[in-house]
């Protein structure tokens, strides 16, 4: 992530107000940077400045309380159709590096040529370049306004309850969604899930230095539980691709080996998440109010 991921936390010293006012305008001016010099060929740009467009969503989310209803909701609307315009642009790459993972993961029995049609399909779809263009610009003329409505944005809570609910809120829809993937499976519910694993994680990358070594230790199992939700993910786009443009086609194998596949990652997503959702919500932010505490006596 680079320059990008060593802003995103709030600094010792450093009220929430200044904190969020600063890591907005940083990733802001990240994302423009990159779509600015995006030549329209290569992915890395669009890949950053997505990232970028995650990273405020989640912040926004995190001082909801103090944005107000109006504020947050212009603000989020805003980074979703961003980050969704230029999630547009890698979905397509992203199923064949998933279909190809798909296929070498089958049985060496069955010919890797019969799927040949399918990934030469998904490479065709893939070749966006005039689709690129423009949906780089539209984010461009998105964010630039956004920029300037960051010293327009204002808080009641200096310190820790400028947090506190958003933080919990994320946590608590987390635990919910845990529970109701698992009691009825869809790929909306699991979705729904890994979205939130997605805040928590960026939540806890912005209080890192309340205690760096806890902290870090949680950030890296949301990071590798949204991981597995990840792939999970692309595993259900994938199908569902498949099955719209391909329907009479004999693809039962691959068929197969995705349901196998979505099962081990959903088993190893329970499993850490049983972990990472012990706790009710209300302890949860407790006991980061606490390390919050200590890191203000602190400095």
């Amino acid at each position: 992530m680079g320059q990008s991921r060593l802003a995103y936390r709030l600094k010792p010293g450093e009220s929430v107000p200044e904190g969020v006012r600063r890591m907005a305008a940083e990733q802001l001016d990240w994302a423009l940077v990159h779509l600015r010099c995006e030549s329209g060929q290569r992915d890395e740009p669009i890949h950053e400045a997505r990232k970028a467009t995650k990273r405020l969503r989640a912040l926004v989310r995190l001082v909801r309380r103090d944005l107000g209803d109006e504020k947050y909701a212009l603000e989020n609307q805003c980074y979703r159709d961003a980050a969704q315009r230029l999630s547009g642009l890698r979905d397509a790459a992203a199923l064949v590096a998933t279909l190809d993972c798909v296929v070498e993961s089958l049985d060496p029995k069955i010919p890797q040529s019969r799927f040949a049609p399918v990934r030469t399909w998904l490479v065709e779809h893939c070749d966006q370049a005039d689709g690129r263009k423009r949906a780089v610009q539209e984010v461009v003329a998105e964010l630039a306004p956004a920029r300037k409505r960051l010293e327009h944005w204002k808080w009641q809570h200096r310190g820790w309850n400028g947090l506190r609910v958003g933080l919990q809120r994320t946590y608590a829809r987390g635990r919910r969604n845990v529970a109701a993937a698992y009691a009825r499976p869809s790929d909306e519910a699991f979705h729904d899930w890994r979205k939130q694993v997605k805040y928590l994680w960026y939540h806890t990358q912005i209080l890192e230095n309340v205690w760096p070594a806890a902290m870090q230790a949680l950030a890296e199992e949301l990071d590798q539980l949204g991981a597995l939700l990840g792939q999970d993910h692309d595993l259900a786009v994938l199908r569902a691709t498949l099955l719209a443009e391909f329907p009479g086609a004999e693809l039962y194998a691959l068929d197969r080996q995705i349901d196998a596949l979505r099962f081990r990652l959903q088993a190893q997503a329970r499993r850490l998440a049983e972990r990472i959702y012990l706790e009710p919500p209300r302890d949860f932010a407790r006991r980061l109010h606490g390390y919050w505490q200590v890191w203000q006596a602190e400095h």
